[in-house]
C-alpha cells in the first residue's frame, strides 16, 4: 500500500536527516574531540613531566632525609661524645680542685710555721739587739778606758823620754865626769 510506501520514504527521509545530522553531530564531536584530545595530550605530558618532578623531589626528600638522619645520627654520637668528655673532665676538675685544697692546706700551715718563726726570729732579733746594746755600751766604756789609757800611755811615755833623755843626759855628764882628770 502506499501507506507503507510513504511511510517508508518518510522513514527513509527522517532517517537520512537524523543519518545527516548524527553525522554532522559526529563531525563536530571528532573535531571537538581531536581538540580535547591535544589538549588532553599536552595535559598528560605536563603530568609527566610534574611526575618526573614530584619523583625527583620525592628522591631529594628521600635523600634529604637519610642525610637528616645521618646527621642526627653523628650529631647525637657528638653529643655522647661532649656528655663522656664533660663527665671526664668534671671528673679531672674534682681531683684538680681536690689536689689545689690540700695544696692550699699546705700552704696555710707552712704560712702559720712562718708566723710562728716570725714571732720567734722577733723575739731572737730583741734578745740579740739587747745583747748587742749591752756589748756597745761596754765597747764605748771600753772606748773610753782605752781612751784614759791611752792618755796616760801617751803621758807616760812622754815621761818616759823625758826621763830616759835625762837618763841619757846624766850618763854622759857621769861619762863626762869620770873621764876628767881629778
Amino acid at each position: 500500500m502506499d501507506w507503507e510506501k510513504m511511510l517508508e520514504k518518510i522513514k527513509d527521509m527522517i532517517l537520512g536527516e537524523v543519518k545527516q545530522e548524527l553525522k554532522e553531530l559526529k563531525n563536530t564531536v571528532t573535531a571537538q574531540l581531536s581538540g580535547f584530545t591535544l589538549a588532553i595530550e599536552a595535559l598528560n605530558n605536563r603530568m609527566a613531566g610534574i611526575e618526573a618532578r614530584m619523583s625527583n623531589v620525592e628522591a631529594d626528600i628521600r635523600e634529604l632525609r637519610q642525610g637528616l638522619i645521618e646527621t642526627n645520627k653523628r650529631i647525637d654520637e657528638t653529643n655522647k661524645k661532649i656528655d663522656e668528655l664533660r663527665a671526664e673532665l668534671k671528673q679531672e676538675i674534682m681531683q684538680n680542685t681536690h689536689r689545689i685544697d690540700e695544696t692550699n692546706k699546705r700552704i696555710d700551715e707552712t704560712n702559720k710555721r712562718i708566723d710562728e718563726l716570725r714571732v720567734e726570729l722577733k723575739q731572737e732579733i730583741m734578745k740579740n739587739t739587747q745583747r748587742i746594746d749591752e756589748t756597745n755600751r761596754r765597747i764605748d766604756f771600753l772606748y773610753i778606758e782605752v781612751s784614759h789609757i791611752k792618755g796616760d800611755l801617751n803621758k807616760a811615755l812622754s815621761q818616759k823620754e823625758v826621763i830616759e833623755d835625762l837618763l841619757h843626759r846624766v850618763q854622759r855628764l857621769e861619762a863626762k865626769l869620770l873621764s876628767a882628770p881629778i
